[in-house]
């Protein structure tokens, strides 16, 4: 394929689809705690003084919450966190007082563990009970819904964990997880992360029973600090780059992995598609043709009766979202020999995971008239790692891509390409950092000849690294290995509703789950 030229420049500029061929996207930061040892009586008598002015119930347990120091964890299925709560002032009196008084339902009752006060209903902790005392149960699932403590919006692709059983997952974009942890453990407490945010830390024993809603706290950087730092943006990202070698993995590791993918048409689910990987990833020196993948298992759902011909497939596949590594495989904005066909600057200072991180930004040359990249790169700022990107074709340009994002179409289809964004996000293991989450999401409308409607396909595709180990590692025969046309195959088997057991994935978004039921359901299962 010929690379694209810039106009009235005699130059070659390294076309987006050599690395991002496939499609792609974002992260997985995994750390272990130990719940705090903290008297629960104490905390709910501790007497407060507070003024809470007249509003929602959400918004005065935050209230609350920062006074006492401590956090609220419920199902707003439970406590209508939206009520209207009158004004009140409180002087001087207990905590447990105050929370009956605000919540108003004498139905509630509280749990606390650390600093952290559980609202539930008494049944949730029947059902409790009932998991951690059932001799067959080895593995026990936490769930939780991350929320923006200030908006209450989902919080998308946080990370959770729980970092000395090297388990980890991250939260979809409706801001749910679900975690699978030994029985054993659930006396941890699971690390939850996201750029710009404070980590959370919450005790796994809280979230054993229903899927209740965590708040991450949004975190600001002191304007002297963002002052202070006056950086140039281009350099930074050179001295990111001739860093690599130092901030990544230069040995080779095996990295267990869950990856699913689908197509929507009209916003409505047409396939549907999951898998459970070992990858024999290659040390940081070499790119990601040195990568190998094993297929353990997959499923595969799609629309059961499709009548129309017009049929959209997402070509991607494990394998390929390991080429989105952009640390292994530099794109044009990190390669130094293409650098020069974009603007740099540093747009902020943000919170990454305990870390500060310079989130700088890059878009191509106004005079460049190909279609390039813009984003945001968040590098740490002592170490120069790389931790993050979020980049997307350049919206202006983005159809103009249609002849290298398009494999085959039939005649009398037009195929516009309206959006093409990724993610990806690492992590440390041992002091190194690899990738640890990708996601790629595109956006086409495809206009039929004699049809005068256009329909609109969203495709995504994610990947999420589980574990990793370092210790003998080698690679694969290559009989075991995995190519990229034989992710997703046709094969039918029965289907099995318990077909992940006790491995760990990405929850379904809402409209998908709902969708899964009318989908028919192939599963294949290698390699156990």
């Amino acid at each position: 394929m010929e690379p694209l030229s810039l106009v009235g420049k005699n130059i070659k500029v390294k076309p987006f689809w050599h690395v991002f061929h496939r499609v792609v996207l974002f992260m997985l930061i995994i750390y272990a705690v130990k719940a705090n040892a903290y008297e629960p009586d104490s905390l709910l008598r501790q007497n407060i003084t507070i003024s809470i002015r007249t509003t929602t119930l959400f918004k005065a347990l935050n209230q609350i919450g920062d006074k006492a120091g401590c956090f609220f964890i419920y199902d707003s299925r439970d406590v209508e966190s939206n009520r209207r709560v009158k004004s009140i002032e409180w002087s001087g009196k207990p905590l447990n007082d105050l929370l009956n008084q605000v919540i108003g339902d004498t139905l509630i009752k509280y749990r606390v563990i650390g600093k952290h006060i559980l609202l539930y209903r008494p049944k949730l902790s029947d059902t409790l009970k009932a998991q951690l005392q059932d001799q067959n149960i080895k593995y026990v699932q936490l769930s939780g819904r991350i929320l923006d403590k200030e908006t209450a919006q989902p919080v998308a692709f946080a990370t959770v964990g729980i970092p000395g059983l090297a388990l980890g997952t991250i939260s979809n974009l409706d801001g749910v997880f679900t975690l699978r942890v030994p029985k054993q453990n659930t006396d941890s407490s699971i690390a939850i992360s996201h750029i710009g945010y404070i980590p959370r830390r919450v005790p796994a024993a809280l979230l054993t029973a229903k899927t209740f809603e965590i708040f991450l706290e949004p975190s600001f950087i002191p304007v002297q600090e963002i002052f202070i730092r006056n950086i140039d943006a281009r350099n930074t990202v050179r001295e990111a780059v001739n860093k690599r070698s130092q901030n990544y993995f230069q040995q080779d590791i095996y990295i267990t992995a869950f990856y699913r993918e689908g197509v929507m048409r009209n916003k409505r689910i047409l396939s549907y598609s999951e898998a459970f990987t070992r990858i024999f990833k290659s040390s940081y020196s070499f790119d990601s043709r040195y990568d190998q993948v094993k297929l353990i298992r997959f499923r595969k759902m799609e629309q059961a009766n499709r009548r129309d011909t017009l049929d959209v497939k997402l070509q991607a596949g494990v394998k390929a979202t390991l080429d989105i590594d952009i640390m292994k495989n530099l794109p044009d904005f990190l390669d130094p020999g293409f650098m020069q066909y974009y603007d740099y600057t540093r747009n902020d200072i943000v919170v990454y995971d305990n870390k500060s991180a310079y989130a700088i930004g890059f878009k191509q040359k106004p005079e460049i008239t190909d279609p390039l990249f813009t984003g945001i790169l968040y590098i740490d700022t002592e170490s120069l790692t790389l931790l993050a990107a979020e980049f997307e074709i350049n919206p202006d340009m983005v159809q103009k891509t249609a002849s290298q994002l398009v494999v085959k179409r039939g005649r009398g289809i037009r195929v516009q390409p309206q959006m093409i964004k990724y993610l990806v996000k690492y992590q440390p293991q041992d002091g190194k950092w690899y990738v640890n989450h990708v996601r790629g999401e595109i956006s086409l409308k495809v206009q039929t000849r004699f049809w005068p409607f256009a329909n609109t396909f969203d495709l995504f595709f994610e990947y999420v690294a589980l574990q990793v180990d370092t210790l003998e590692v080698k690679r694969f025969s290559k009989r075991e290995t995995l190519k990229t046309t034989e992710v997703f195959s046709n094969t039918q088997a029965e289907y099995d509703p318990n077909f992940w057991n006790d491995l760990n994935y990405i929850e379904p978004e809402e409209n998908i789950s709902k969708a899964l039921p009318q989908l028919k359901k192939f599963t294949f299962t290698v390699n156990e």
